[in-house]
């Protein structure tokens, strides 16, 4: 559920955004609107539509008196057709009535297509990971003797905070409740996910465990039977030509693929040395259910960055709208995120801190896209009622990115980038400490850039007289430590590239 939250958060952002809103149809019904009230007023329509798109299988577009009206993408698992995604609205709106207009609309039209070929995918594939999740889910629960072990781990299991020691912990779940003497999961391309945990009397072995691991997957021979079935066995490693090598002693050993399609990501395998015991088909049964959970698990990661990958160039892209529209401030984003950076790695902030300051900073303006071009470009000075409008921008730029997951930490320091630190700026008034100290970054990046920019109203202010400036207003507008690093990073980096771009 999740999964689907995350993307019907993300259809909703971008129905915030465009003058689109968007639908998700199943063959049951609606499952989806990011506007309820327009789609009320046009349910028999766009249930019509949807149905034409799920019996078509493809992209279609209704168009009326000119102007694209509703447009529609199936969405597929597998070779089935089980849905449709769905945006209403003219894609391009228009007042010119001229050939050129009309082909504008036309041309931007074409662009659904591929653009809701992604989203579609994004859906189908959601549904059919959480379909798969179900299906494995069902199939344990017909194992009483280990649904407990299931049990404890599950939680972890359906998280998408997929990590290392996450999957540690399964293993050694496994390596515990199986009582064997070795637990392991190793994938081959995702190193950082391998783990090996051994039991309390095979500690002491001075051999290297995890060679011994690997050399065991290695051994499978590609012939074997049960392959086909994604596992393979050895009940007596004596018996075994490869295995009998590996280690004096002689143990059993069951291994099983982390494979989901056609993606094979490695193995989750069990070692004991007590050959008085079997792997009981429960235990197969089990262990296969488990690499099957964690390949789904690792499909779902590959899909959240590319979704999260896919959210961020969206958001860039409306990054580069907003600097189209003002053309006094071409650049600037990038210039104040360079800026922000640089502070950033001289007040030694964290990794963590400064993934993101890096979005934050880049994103800041991101609410000015809601701003008319007539007071961005104004060639005079604001009145009140404009200058207004232009304080909204940062509540216009959290709410726009809110529904985002991704950016929801970058949200405190767009909001509030801002503030004053005597307490006199906008949107709350916070003062000193109160405000987010990414904010008071930002807030000194955007300052020096401001003033050593072209404005419609003024030309720019040398690089030099616009860091007196900052440093004037420090302890009044700005954060003075905050100030201080940035007077360092202007004297070991800006200076030269002012001074060379002042000479050229």
């Amino acid at each position: 559920m999740r999964r689907m939250d995350q993307l019907h958060g993300f259809l909703s952002s971008l129905a915030s955004l465009t003058p689109l809103n968007f639908q998700i149809w199943d063959t049951n019904g609606l499952v989806y609107a990011s506007d309820n009230g327009a789609m009320a007023s046009n349910l028999k329509q766009h249930q019509a539509f949807s149905a034409h798109v799920i019996n078509q299988a493809t992209y279609q577009c209704h168009v009326h008196d000119g102007a694209p009206l509703l447009f529609g993408m199936p969405i597929t698992y597998g070779h089935e057709v089980i849905g449709s995604l769905i945006a209403s609205g003219s894609i391009a709106r228009s007042a010119d009535r001229s050939e050129d207009g009309l082909q504008a609309q036309t041309c931007d039209a074409r662009k659904m297509k591929p653009f809701l070929t992604h989203l579609a995918g994004l859906a189908g594939e959601t549904w059919a990971n959480r379909k798969e999740i179900e299906e494995v889910a069902e199939e344990l629960s017909l194992s009483f003797e280990d649904l407990s072990l299931y049990a404890r781990i599950s939680n972890h299991m359906r998280s998408l905070q997929f990590s290392g020691e996450m999957l540690k912990a399964l293993v050694e779940e496994l390596q515990e409740t199986l009582r064997v003497d070795l637990a392991f999961i190793e994938l081959p391309d995702r190193g950082e996910y391998n783990a090996i945990v051994t039991g309390r009397e095979l500690q002491d072995r001075a051999s290297d465990q995890q060679a011994f691991a690997h050399n065991l997957i290695q051994s499978i021979p590609e012939e074997a039977p049960s392959l086909e079935q994604d596992y393979f066995i050895v009940n007596d490693s004596r018996t075994m030509p490869g295995y009998r090598e590996l280690d004096p002693e002689p143990y059993r050993f069951l291994a099983v693929k982390v494979a989901h399609n056609s993606t094979f990501d490695g193995w989750l395998g069990l070692v004991s040395f007590k050959l008085e015991e079997h792997f009981r088909q429960s235990e197969l049964r089990l262990l296969q259910s488990m690499a099957k959970q964690i390949s789904v698990l690792l499909a779902n990661v590959d899909l959240y960055h590319d979704l999260e990958e896919f959210v961020i160039n969206m958001v860039k892209s409306l990054v580069f709208a907003i600097e189209a529209k003002d053309v006094y401030t071409r650049g600037h984003s990038e210039r104040v995120n360079r800026y922000a950076m640089l502070t950033a790695e001289r007040l030694q902030l964290d990794e963590a801190e400064k993934n993101v300051l890096n979005w934050a900073s880049i994103l800041h303006d991101i609410g000015k896209i809601g701003i008319p071009e007539s007071i961005l470009n104004k060639p005079a000075r604001l009145n009140d009622e404009e200058f207004n409008v232009i304080k909204g921008h940062p509540k216009k730029g959290h709410k726009i990115l809110e529904p985002i997951e991704q950016l929801a930490s970058c949200l405190p320091s767009i909001l509030h980038h801002h503030e004053r630190y005597d307490g006199k700026g906008y949107p709350q008034g916070l003062k000193g400490e109160e405000i987010p100290f990414l904010a008071r970054i930002i807030a000194v990046a955007d300052t020096f850039d401001a003033i050593t920019s072209n404005r419609a109203y003024r030309s720019a202010t040398a690089a030099e007289k616009a860091l007196a400036i900052v440093d004037e207003v420090a302890g009044t507008q700005l954060d003075p430590v905050v100030v201080e690093a940035f007077k360092e990073v202007y004297e070991t980096t800006l200076k030269a590239e002012f001074d060379t771009s002042h000479d050229a």
